[in-house]
């Protein structure tokens, strides 16, 4: 079974594979499978909601634009409100589980907040995004760190937010943050692989020094929900496959984990 999984992958791939120049330019990543509309669309939801964060800095109004921040995020997660407390309900560990349920649901009421229970609030998701992300790096297990991946992408907003409202600082936190999203994306990695006919194939002629052959460049989610590919023509047998022309495949292949959404939110952290 496992097999005829691979070769409708790879199947699927080939037909749909794009030539990468030679002179070592970036390949163009292909999906071969869809990924659920419910990944994208919290994708959507995080950068919208971390992107509305970051406009108040620059804002002559800052109050103003904290306010409509606030009214943006909820448009946000409302927008996907069933689809994140699912997928909340499936992180492993309790406790983290509970906080960040807790932070979601309560911040949906934010507006209806008095202003002691708004700062309370603001501090305990603060905790709670703080956790999350010192949590991280102990776990190994990819499915677990997908989990918190994810829901420290829906906290983190929720708690810089409610932060900004109530007055108090947000540059630690969003540190704090960026440090955990770099954490995701450098760790969550799909797994890649490459096919080169010419040097596995025993029915291939053995190319000569000097020749140019081609390269089948594949990248799959470690959960198997997203998959792409790419294909390159390098002289033999001193050019392969680089930095370059990996990066775009690991990123697709990202498309549907909590490392798609850190990709996505690194920038506007980094602000």
């Amino acid at each position: 079974m496992r097999t005829r999984h691979w070769r409708a992958l790879i199947a699927a791939a080939l037909s749909a594979l794009v030539i990468i120049p030679l002179g070592g330019q970036p390949v163009r990543a292909t999906a071969a499978e869809q990924p659920p509309q419910a990944y994208l669309d919290w994708t959507k939801v995080v950068v919208a909601a971390i992107s509305a964060i970051g406009s108040w800095a620059s804002s002559a109004n800052t109050e103003e634009a904290i306010k409509q921040a606030t009214t943006q995020i909820l448009s946000a997660v409302n927008s996907a409100k069933a689809e994140i407390l699912a997928q909340m309900e499936t992180i492993a560990v309790a406790e983290l589980r509970a906080c960040a349920n807790h932070a979601f649901i309560e911040y949906i009421d934010i507006e209806r907040m008095a202003p002691d229970n708004m700062q309370q609030f603001a501090q305990n998701a603060t905790g709670c995004a703080v956790q999350i992300a010192s949590t991280l790096p102990a776990i190994s297990d990819a499915a677990r760190k997908d989990q918190l991946g994810f829901a420290l992408s829906i906290v983190s907003p929720i708690a810089l937010n409610a932060r900004g409202r109530t007055g108090l600082t947000t540059e630690a936190l969003a540190s704090t943050l960026l440090s955990a999203q770099e954490h995701i994306a450098a760790t969550l990695l799909p797994n890649c692989w490459s096919y080169v006919p010419a040097l596995q194939e025993p029915d291939f002629p053995r190319p000569r020094p000097g020749d140019y052959i081609g390269w089948d460049l594949f990248c799959e989610a470690y959960n198997y929900t997203s998959f792409a590919s790419g294909y390159g023509v390098f002289r033999y047998p001193n050019e392969g496959p680089t930095e370059v022309h990996w990066a775009p495949l690991r990123d697709q292949a990202s498309s549907t984990t909590s490392r798609g959404i850190a990709i996505a939110v690194i920038p506007l952290l980094r602000r």
